[in-house]
């Protein structure tokens, strides 16, 4: 058997008008893959003219449909949030859990053969740890988006040993880069960029101390190709850089991508952030051939430079 190719795939990308998601379909259209994408809102003029689906991915018919004749699904759609998914528990189950879950099921009845799914490295350990995580590490998420990820992951599991559904979640850490916005309170890296930018005070939980693994858009692009590719991917894999870096390490790297002082402020810490968080890849290394090739020094100055010109 040959080496698969992303040339002979057709490939659905579900949340493609996300940040992750414009990258991942450029990605995929550079590789020759017959490219579909679904979102909640129409496509943007630059995915005009490719297939398109739009609505929720809740609308069985319309996921049905729109997943015919796939062969590979990447699923980036998120229905909530990590500071408010714990506010409304069952609501968080039945608006993300059980939707991804159905979704996975609907692609395994359609015959699609390899579903990526979009989970958090951030969020399903729930534990600080001096030692890089690895994907056998305990999970113990602190708020319920981390539980519904984890839990997404088990019943993906389930699908791929029962249905023949190549399933492999993708444990990413915080990403960043060009085209990146801080909505929601989503994008540390961004939220920085933003205010340094702006000139706007930026308000950080806890002391800045706390550590995150930070991974830039290219390289978690070149880990869904990967992902796609594998001959025999694992159950579950780790995608980051490898590397904990404070917040204050962080800020004192955008001022000098950016060239201007951040007036930051420090509210109380909170409960659910741990202390230190950082990827073991070596799973992704082994049975992907991945590892990342832009040092956070280099992303952010790409990064700076795309806000620089769009403050321009």
């Amino acid at each position: 058997m040959g080496t698969p190719r992303l040339l002979d795939q057709h490939a659905l990308v579900i949340g493609a008008n996300g940040f992750i998601g414009r990258h991942v379909v450029r990605r995929l259209l550079a590789e020759g893959a017959a490219v579909r994408i679904m979102d909640i809102s129409p496509a943007t003029e630059e995915f005009s003219q490719l297939e398109q689906a739009t609505g929720s991915v809740a609308d069985t018919e319309l996921l049905a449909s729109a997943v015919d004749g796939v062969d590979l699904v990447v699923y980036l759609a998120n229905s909530s949030l990590p500071g408010s998914a714990s506010d409304d528990l069952s609501g968080e189950v039945t608006a993300h859990v059980a939707v991804t879950v159905k979704a996975a099921e609907i692609c395994a009845q359609k015959g699609v053969k390899r579903f990526l799914f979009a989970s958090s490295g951030g969020t399903v350990y729930g534990a600080s740890s001096e030692a890089p995580l690895k994907e056998d590490s305990p999970t113990r998420p602190r708020n319920a988006y981390g539980a519904s990820k984890l839990s997404i992951e088990h019943y993906l599991s389930l699908l791929r040993r029962e249905r023949g559904l190549i399933t492999l979640p993708l444990r990413i850490s915080n990403p960043y880069g060009r085209g990146q916005r801080a909505l929601r309170s989503q994008g540390f890296i961004a939220a920085a960029m933003q205010h340094a930018v702006e000139g706007t005070q930026l308000s950080i939980w806890g002391d800045g101390s706390v550590q995150r693994d930070f991974l830039h858009i290219s390289d978690l692009v070149e880990a869904f190709v990967a992902a796609a590719l594998a001959e025999d991917p694992p159950e579950v894999v780790n995608i980051g850089s490898g590397r904990a870096v404070s917040l204050r390490e962080v800020l004192e790297q955008v001022e000098a991508a950016v060239g201007r002082k951040i007036d930051v402020t420090y509210a109380p810490g909170r409960h659910v952030d741990v202390a230190r968080n950082v990827l073991d890849i070596t799973r992704a290394r082994e049975t992907l051939g991945w590892e990342p090739q832009v040092s956070l020094g280099e992303g952010l100055a790409r990064t700076a430079k795309w806000w620089l010109e769009r403050s321009e």
